[in-house]
C-alpha cells in the first residue's frame, strides 16, 4: 500500500516544519487529496491512524479534503468538473481540455501549540 509511504513522508514533513517553526504539540494536520491523484483518502486515514502513535504520544487528528477533478476547455475557456472521467467540455463538446485540479496531494495546514 503506497499510502503508508505517503503518510510516513507527510508525518516527516510535519515534524520537520514543527522543528523549523518551533512548534510544540501537534493537534491537527489538514491535507488535500485530488480525486484523480491515485491516492485513496480512506487508506491514508487508516495508515495515519496506525502510524501516528509511533511519532506522537497524544492524539493528532488528520483532516482530509478531497479535491474534485476539474478542467478548463481550451476552445471556449469553460471551467467544469470532470464526471465519470469524460474529458470533454460539457459546454462546447471540445476535447482539448487541461486539468486544473484534482491530481494533487498537499499539506494545507498544521494546528499546533507554540513553544514558549
Amino acid at each position: 500500500m503506497h499510502e503508508r509511504s505517503l503518510v510516513r513522508g507527510l508525518i516527516e514533513q510535519v515534524l520537520e516544519e514543527a522543528r523549523i517553526r518551533g512548534l510544540g504539540q501537534i493537534h491537527e494536520i489538514k491535507i488535500e487529496i485530488g480525486e484523480f491523484s491515485g491516492v485513496e483518502s480512506l487508506l491514508v486515514n487508516s495508515a495515519f491512524d496506525e502510524m501516528a502513535g509511533e511519532y506522537w504520544s497524544t492524539p493528532v487528528q488528520l483532516m482530509v479534503d478531497v479535491i474534485p477533478l476539474t478542467a478548463s476547455c481550451e476552445a471556449c475557456h469553460d471551467n467544469f468538473r470532470v464526471m465519470d472521467f469524460r474529458f470533454v467540455c460539457p459546454k462546447c463538446g471540445g476535447g482539448d481540455v487541461t486539468i486544473t485540479a484534482g491530481e494533487e496531494m498537499r499539506l494545507v495546514s498544521v494546528r499546533a501549540e507554540a513553544l514558549i
